[in-house]
């Protein structure tokens, strides 16, 4: 069994026996302990490492995050950030 952190800004422990997938959905390499998973905010591409997820964000949906940063650039942070 394999221990995966969900990472939003919270950390959440996930085996990878309860999740639909054990590998990466882009890069296809399984996931190894303690590493950080996420999904695409912007499609269904699936589960996958964060540093792929960053990737691909940042190779296919550049418009689509310009406009999320654009949106939120004036908004404060909370006390903890």
């Amino acid at each position: 069994m394999t221990t995966v952190l969900w990472r939003e800004g919270w950390l959440k422990p996930l085996s990878t026996e309860s999740l639909p997938i054990d590998t990466c959905a882009i890069c296809k390499k399984g996931f190894k302990n303690l590493d950080f998973i996420t999904s695409c905010e912007f499609c269904l591409v699936g589960l996958s490492h964060q540093s792929c997820c960053n990737d691909h964000i940042t190779k296919d949906h550049t418009e689509q995050l310009n406009n999320k940063i654009n949106k939120h650039k004036e908004k404060r942070l909370h006390s903890y950030q």
